[in-house]
C-alpha cells in the first residue's frame, strides 16, 4: 500500500481524502489512546474505538475509556479475550508476557478488521516510543513512500499483517509524552491513571495489566494471576493514596515505588489488609555506590530451570539499546556466560547459580548510540532482576 504521506500536518488531509478515511482506534483507556482519539475527533475525522479486557486487568482503564467515548460521542467497542489471552500465557515463564498479549489481540483485531469498514487503525505511540520507531524507520526505510505518522508498519516482527487497504496512522509520534499531557490539558481532558509503574518503570512507560508484574522464572497460571490482582489492586489504593506509582511482583512480593523509598510502607499497608510480604527482599542493601558493573546477590534459580535467564538478558540488552544482532550465551553446567556487543558498547552478564548471583557489566564508549545513563543502567538491575540486594563496584 502506498500511503503517499509526509511527516506534516497533512497527514489529516490524506486520511481525508484517501479511499476510506474511517478510522478505527486502539484505545487502552491511558493517557496516549486518550489523546489519539480526541486529537483525530477535533480533526473532524470519523473515528471509532475498539477496547480489550480480560479479568485480570484494572477497571480504570475500561471506565475511562468508556467515559471519554461517551463525552465525545465515539463508538465504542469493547472486546474480553479473557479466555484466548490465558491461552497464550499460560505456563509461560519469562515474567513479562506482554508481547504474547500484544501479539493475541492484534489477532483479533486484524480479524475484526477484515469485517469491518476501516480504512485506517490508529496507534497511540508517542516519540518516547523509542523501539516501535526503530522498528518503524527499518520498515520504511525500504523504499516505501511512507512516513513516521502514516504508514504501513503494524506487526511485522511478530509476523503480522493488516488487511490489504489499510493504513496505520500515529499522530502522537511527532509528540513526547510532556507534550501529549499538555495537549490533553488544553483540551480540558483529565486521565485517570492506576498508579502502577508500568513496564518499564524508572523513565517514560504505559501502564498495563497486573500479569506484567510475574517473575521472571515463575510458571503462570490461573492462581498467580488471580493473586497478582489482588496484591495490585491493594497496591493501587496506596499508590493513589500517596500520589505515586507503586506496584508489586508476585510470588517474590518484590515491591518497587516511584519514586523509591515507598517501598516498606508499600509492604506495611499490604500486610494489614491481610496480604503476607517478605520484607527482607524489599530492604536495601547496606552499599549503594555506582559503577558500570554489579554484583546482584539472590539469583532465582527458576531463572536456570526454565531458561528465562536469556530473555532476561536479551531485554537487559534491548533496554539499553544494544542492537546485537547475534549475541554469545554459552551454558556451562550452573553458569552462564552472555555477550552483547554494538559498535562501540558491550553487555556482558554472568548467571552463577550455584552461588545464587550474578555479575553484570556494562561498558559503553563516546561512538556507541547505545544508552550512557549510568543511573538507568541501575534501574534496569532493580527492573530486571527484581532486587535491591546489588553491589554496585
Amino acid at each position: 500500500m502506498n500511503t503517499g504521506c509526509s511527516d506534516t500536518p497533512e497527514w489529516v488531509e490524506i486520511i481525508h481524502n484517501s479511499r476510506n478515511p474511517r478510522v478505527l482506534t486502539m484505545l487502552s483507556g491511558g493517557k496516549d489512546s486518550i489523546a489519539a482519539i480526541c486529537l483525530l475527533k477535533r480533526k473532524g475525522l470519523d473515528v471509532s474505538a475498539v477496547h480489550f479486557i480480560h479479568k485480570w486487568c484494572s477497571s480504570i482503564p475500561t471506565e475511562e475509556a468508556e467515559r471519554i467515548c461517551r463525552q465525545m460521542d465515539i463508538p465504542l467497542r469493547i472486546i474480553d479475550f479473557t479466555n484466548e489471552f490465558y491461552q497464550e500465557i499460560h505456563n509461560f515463564t519469562d515474567g513479562r508476557p506482554c508481547a504474547l498479549c500484544k501479539k493475541k489481540m492484534y489477532q483479533i483485531l486484524i480479524r475484526l478488521l477484515e469485517t469491518s469498514d476501516f480504512g485506517w487503525l490508529c496507534i497511540g505511540d508517542t516519540a518516547n516510543d523509542r523501539t516501535t520507531i526503530m522498528r518503524m524507520r527499518s520498515h520504511i526505510g525500504s523504499g516505501k513512500n511512507e512516513s513516521l505518522v502514516c504508514s504501513t508498519y503494524f506487526g511485522s516482527e511478530m509476523g503480522l499483517e493488516l488487511p490489504a487497504g489499510i493504513g496505520v496512522v500515529r499522530p502522537l509520534i511527532k509528540m513526547t509524552a510532556d507534550e501529549t499531557e499538555q495537549f490533553l490539558l488544553s483540551e480540558g481532558i483529565q486521565v485517570r491513571r492506576i498508579n502502577s509503574t508500568g513496564d518499564k518503570y524508572f523513565e517514560y512507560h504505559r501502564e498495563g495489566c497486573f500479569i506484567q508484574f510475574a517473575d521472571m522464572g515463575v510458571a503462570i497460571d490461573t492462581e498467580l494471576c488471580d493473586r497478582l490482582k489482588e496484591y495490585n489492586d491493594v497496591i493501587t489504593e496506596f499508590a493513589r493514596k500517596e500520589n505515586i506509582l507503586a506496584s508489586v511482583h508476585l510470588p517474590s512480593t518484590f515491591i518497587i515505588t516511584i519514586p523509591k523509598g515507598y517501598e516498606i510502607k508499600a509492604a506495611e499497608y499490604l500486610r494489614k489488609k491481610g496480604y503476607d510480604v517478605d520484607f527482607d527482599c524489599n530492604r536495601d542493601a547496606e552499599v549503594a555506590e555506582f559503577c558500570c558493573s554489579a554484583d546482584v546477590q539472590s539469583l532465582s534459580p527458576f531463572l536456570l530451570e526454565t531458561g528465562a535467564y536469556i530473555k532476561l538478558f536479551h531485554r537487559f540488552s534491548e533496554r539499553l539499546e544494544l542492537m546485537d544482532d547475534s549475541p554469545e550465551i554459552v551454558q556451562v553446567e550452573g553458569k552462564a556466560f552472555c555477550t552483547a556487543q554494538d559498535k562501540d558498547a558491550v553487555l556482558r552478564i554472568i548467571f552463577d547459580f550455584d552461588a545464587s548471583n550474578a555479575f553484570v557489566s556494562y561498558v559503553c564508549g563516546e561512538q556507541s548510540t547505545s544508552i550512557k545513563n549510568k543511573g538507568f543502567f541501575s534501574n534496569l538491575i532493580i527492573e530486571l532482576f527484581r532486587t535491591r540486594k546489588f553491589h554496585i563496584i
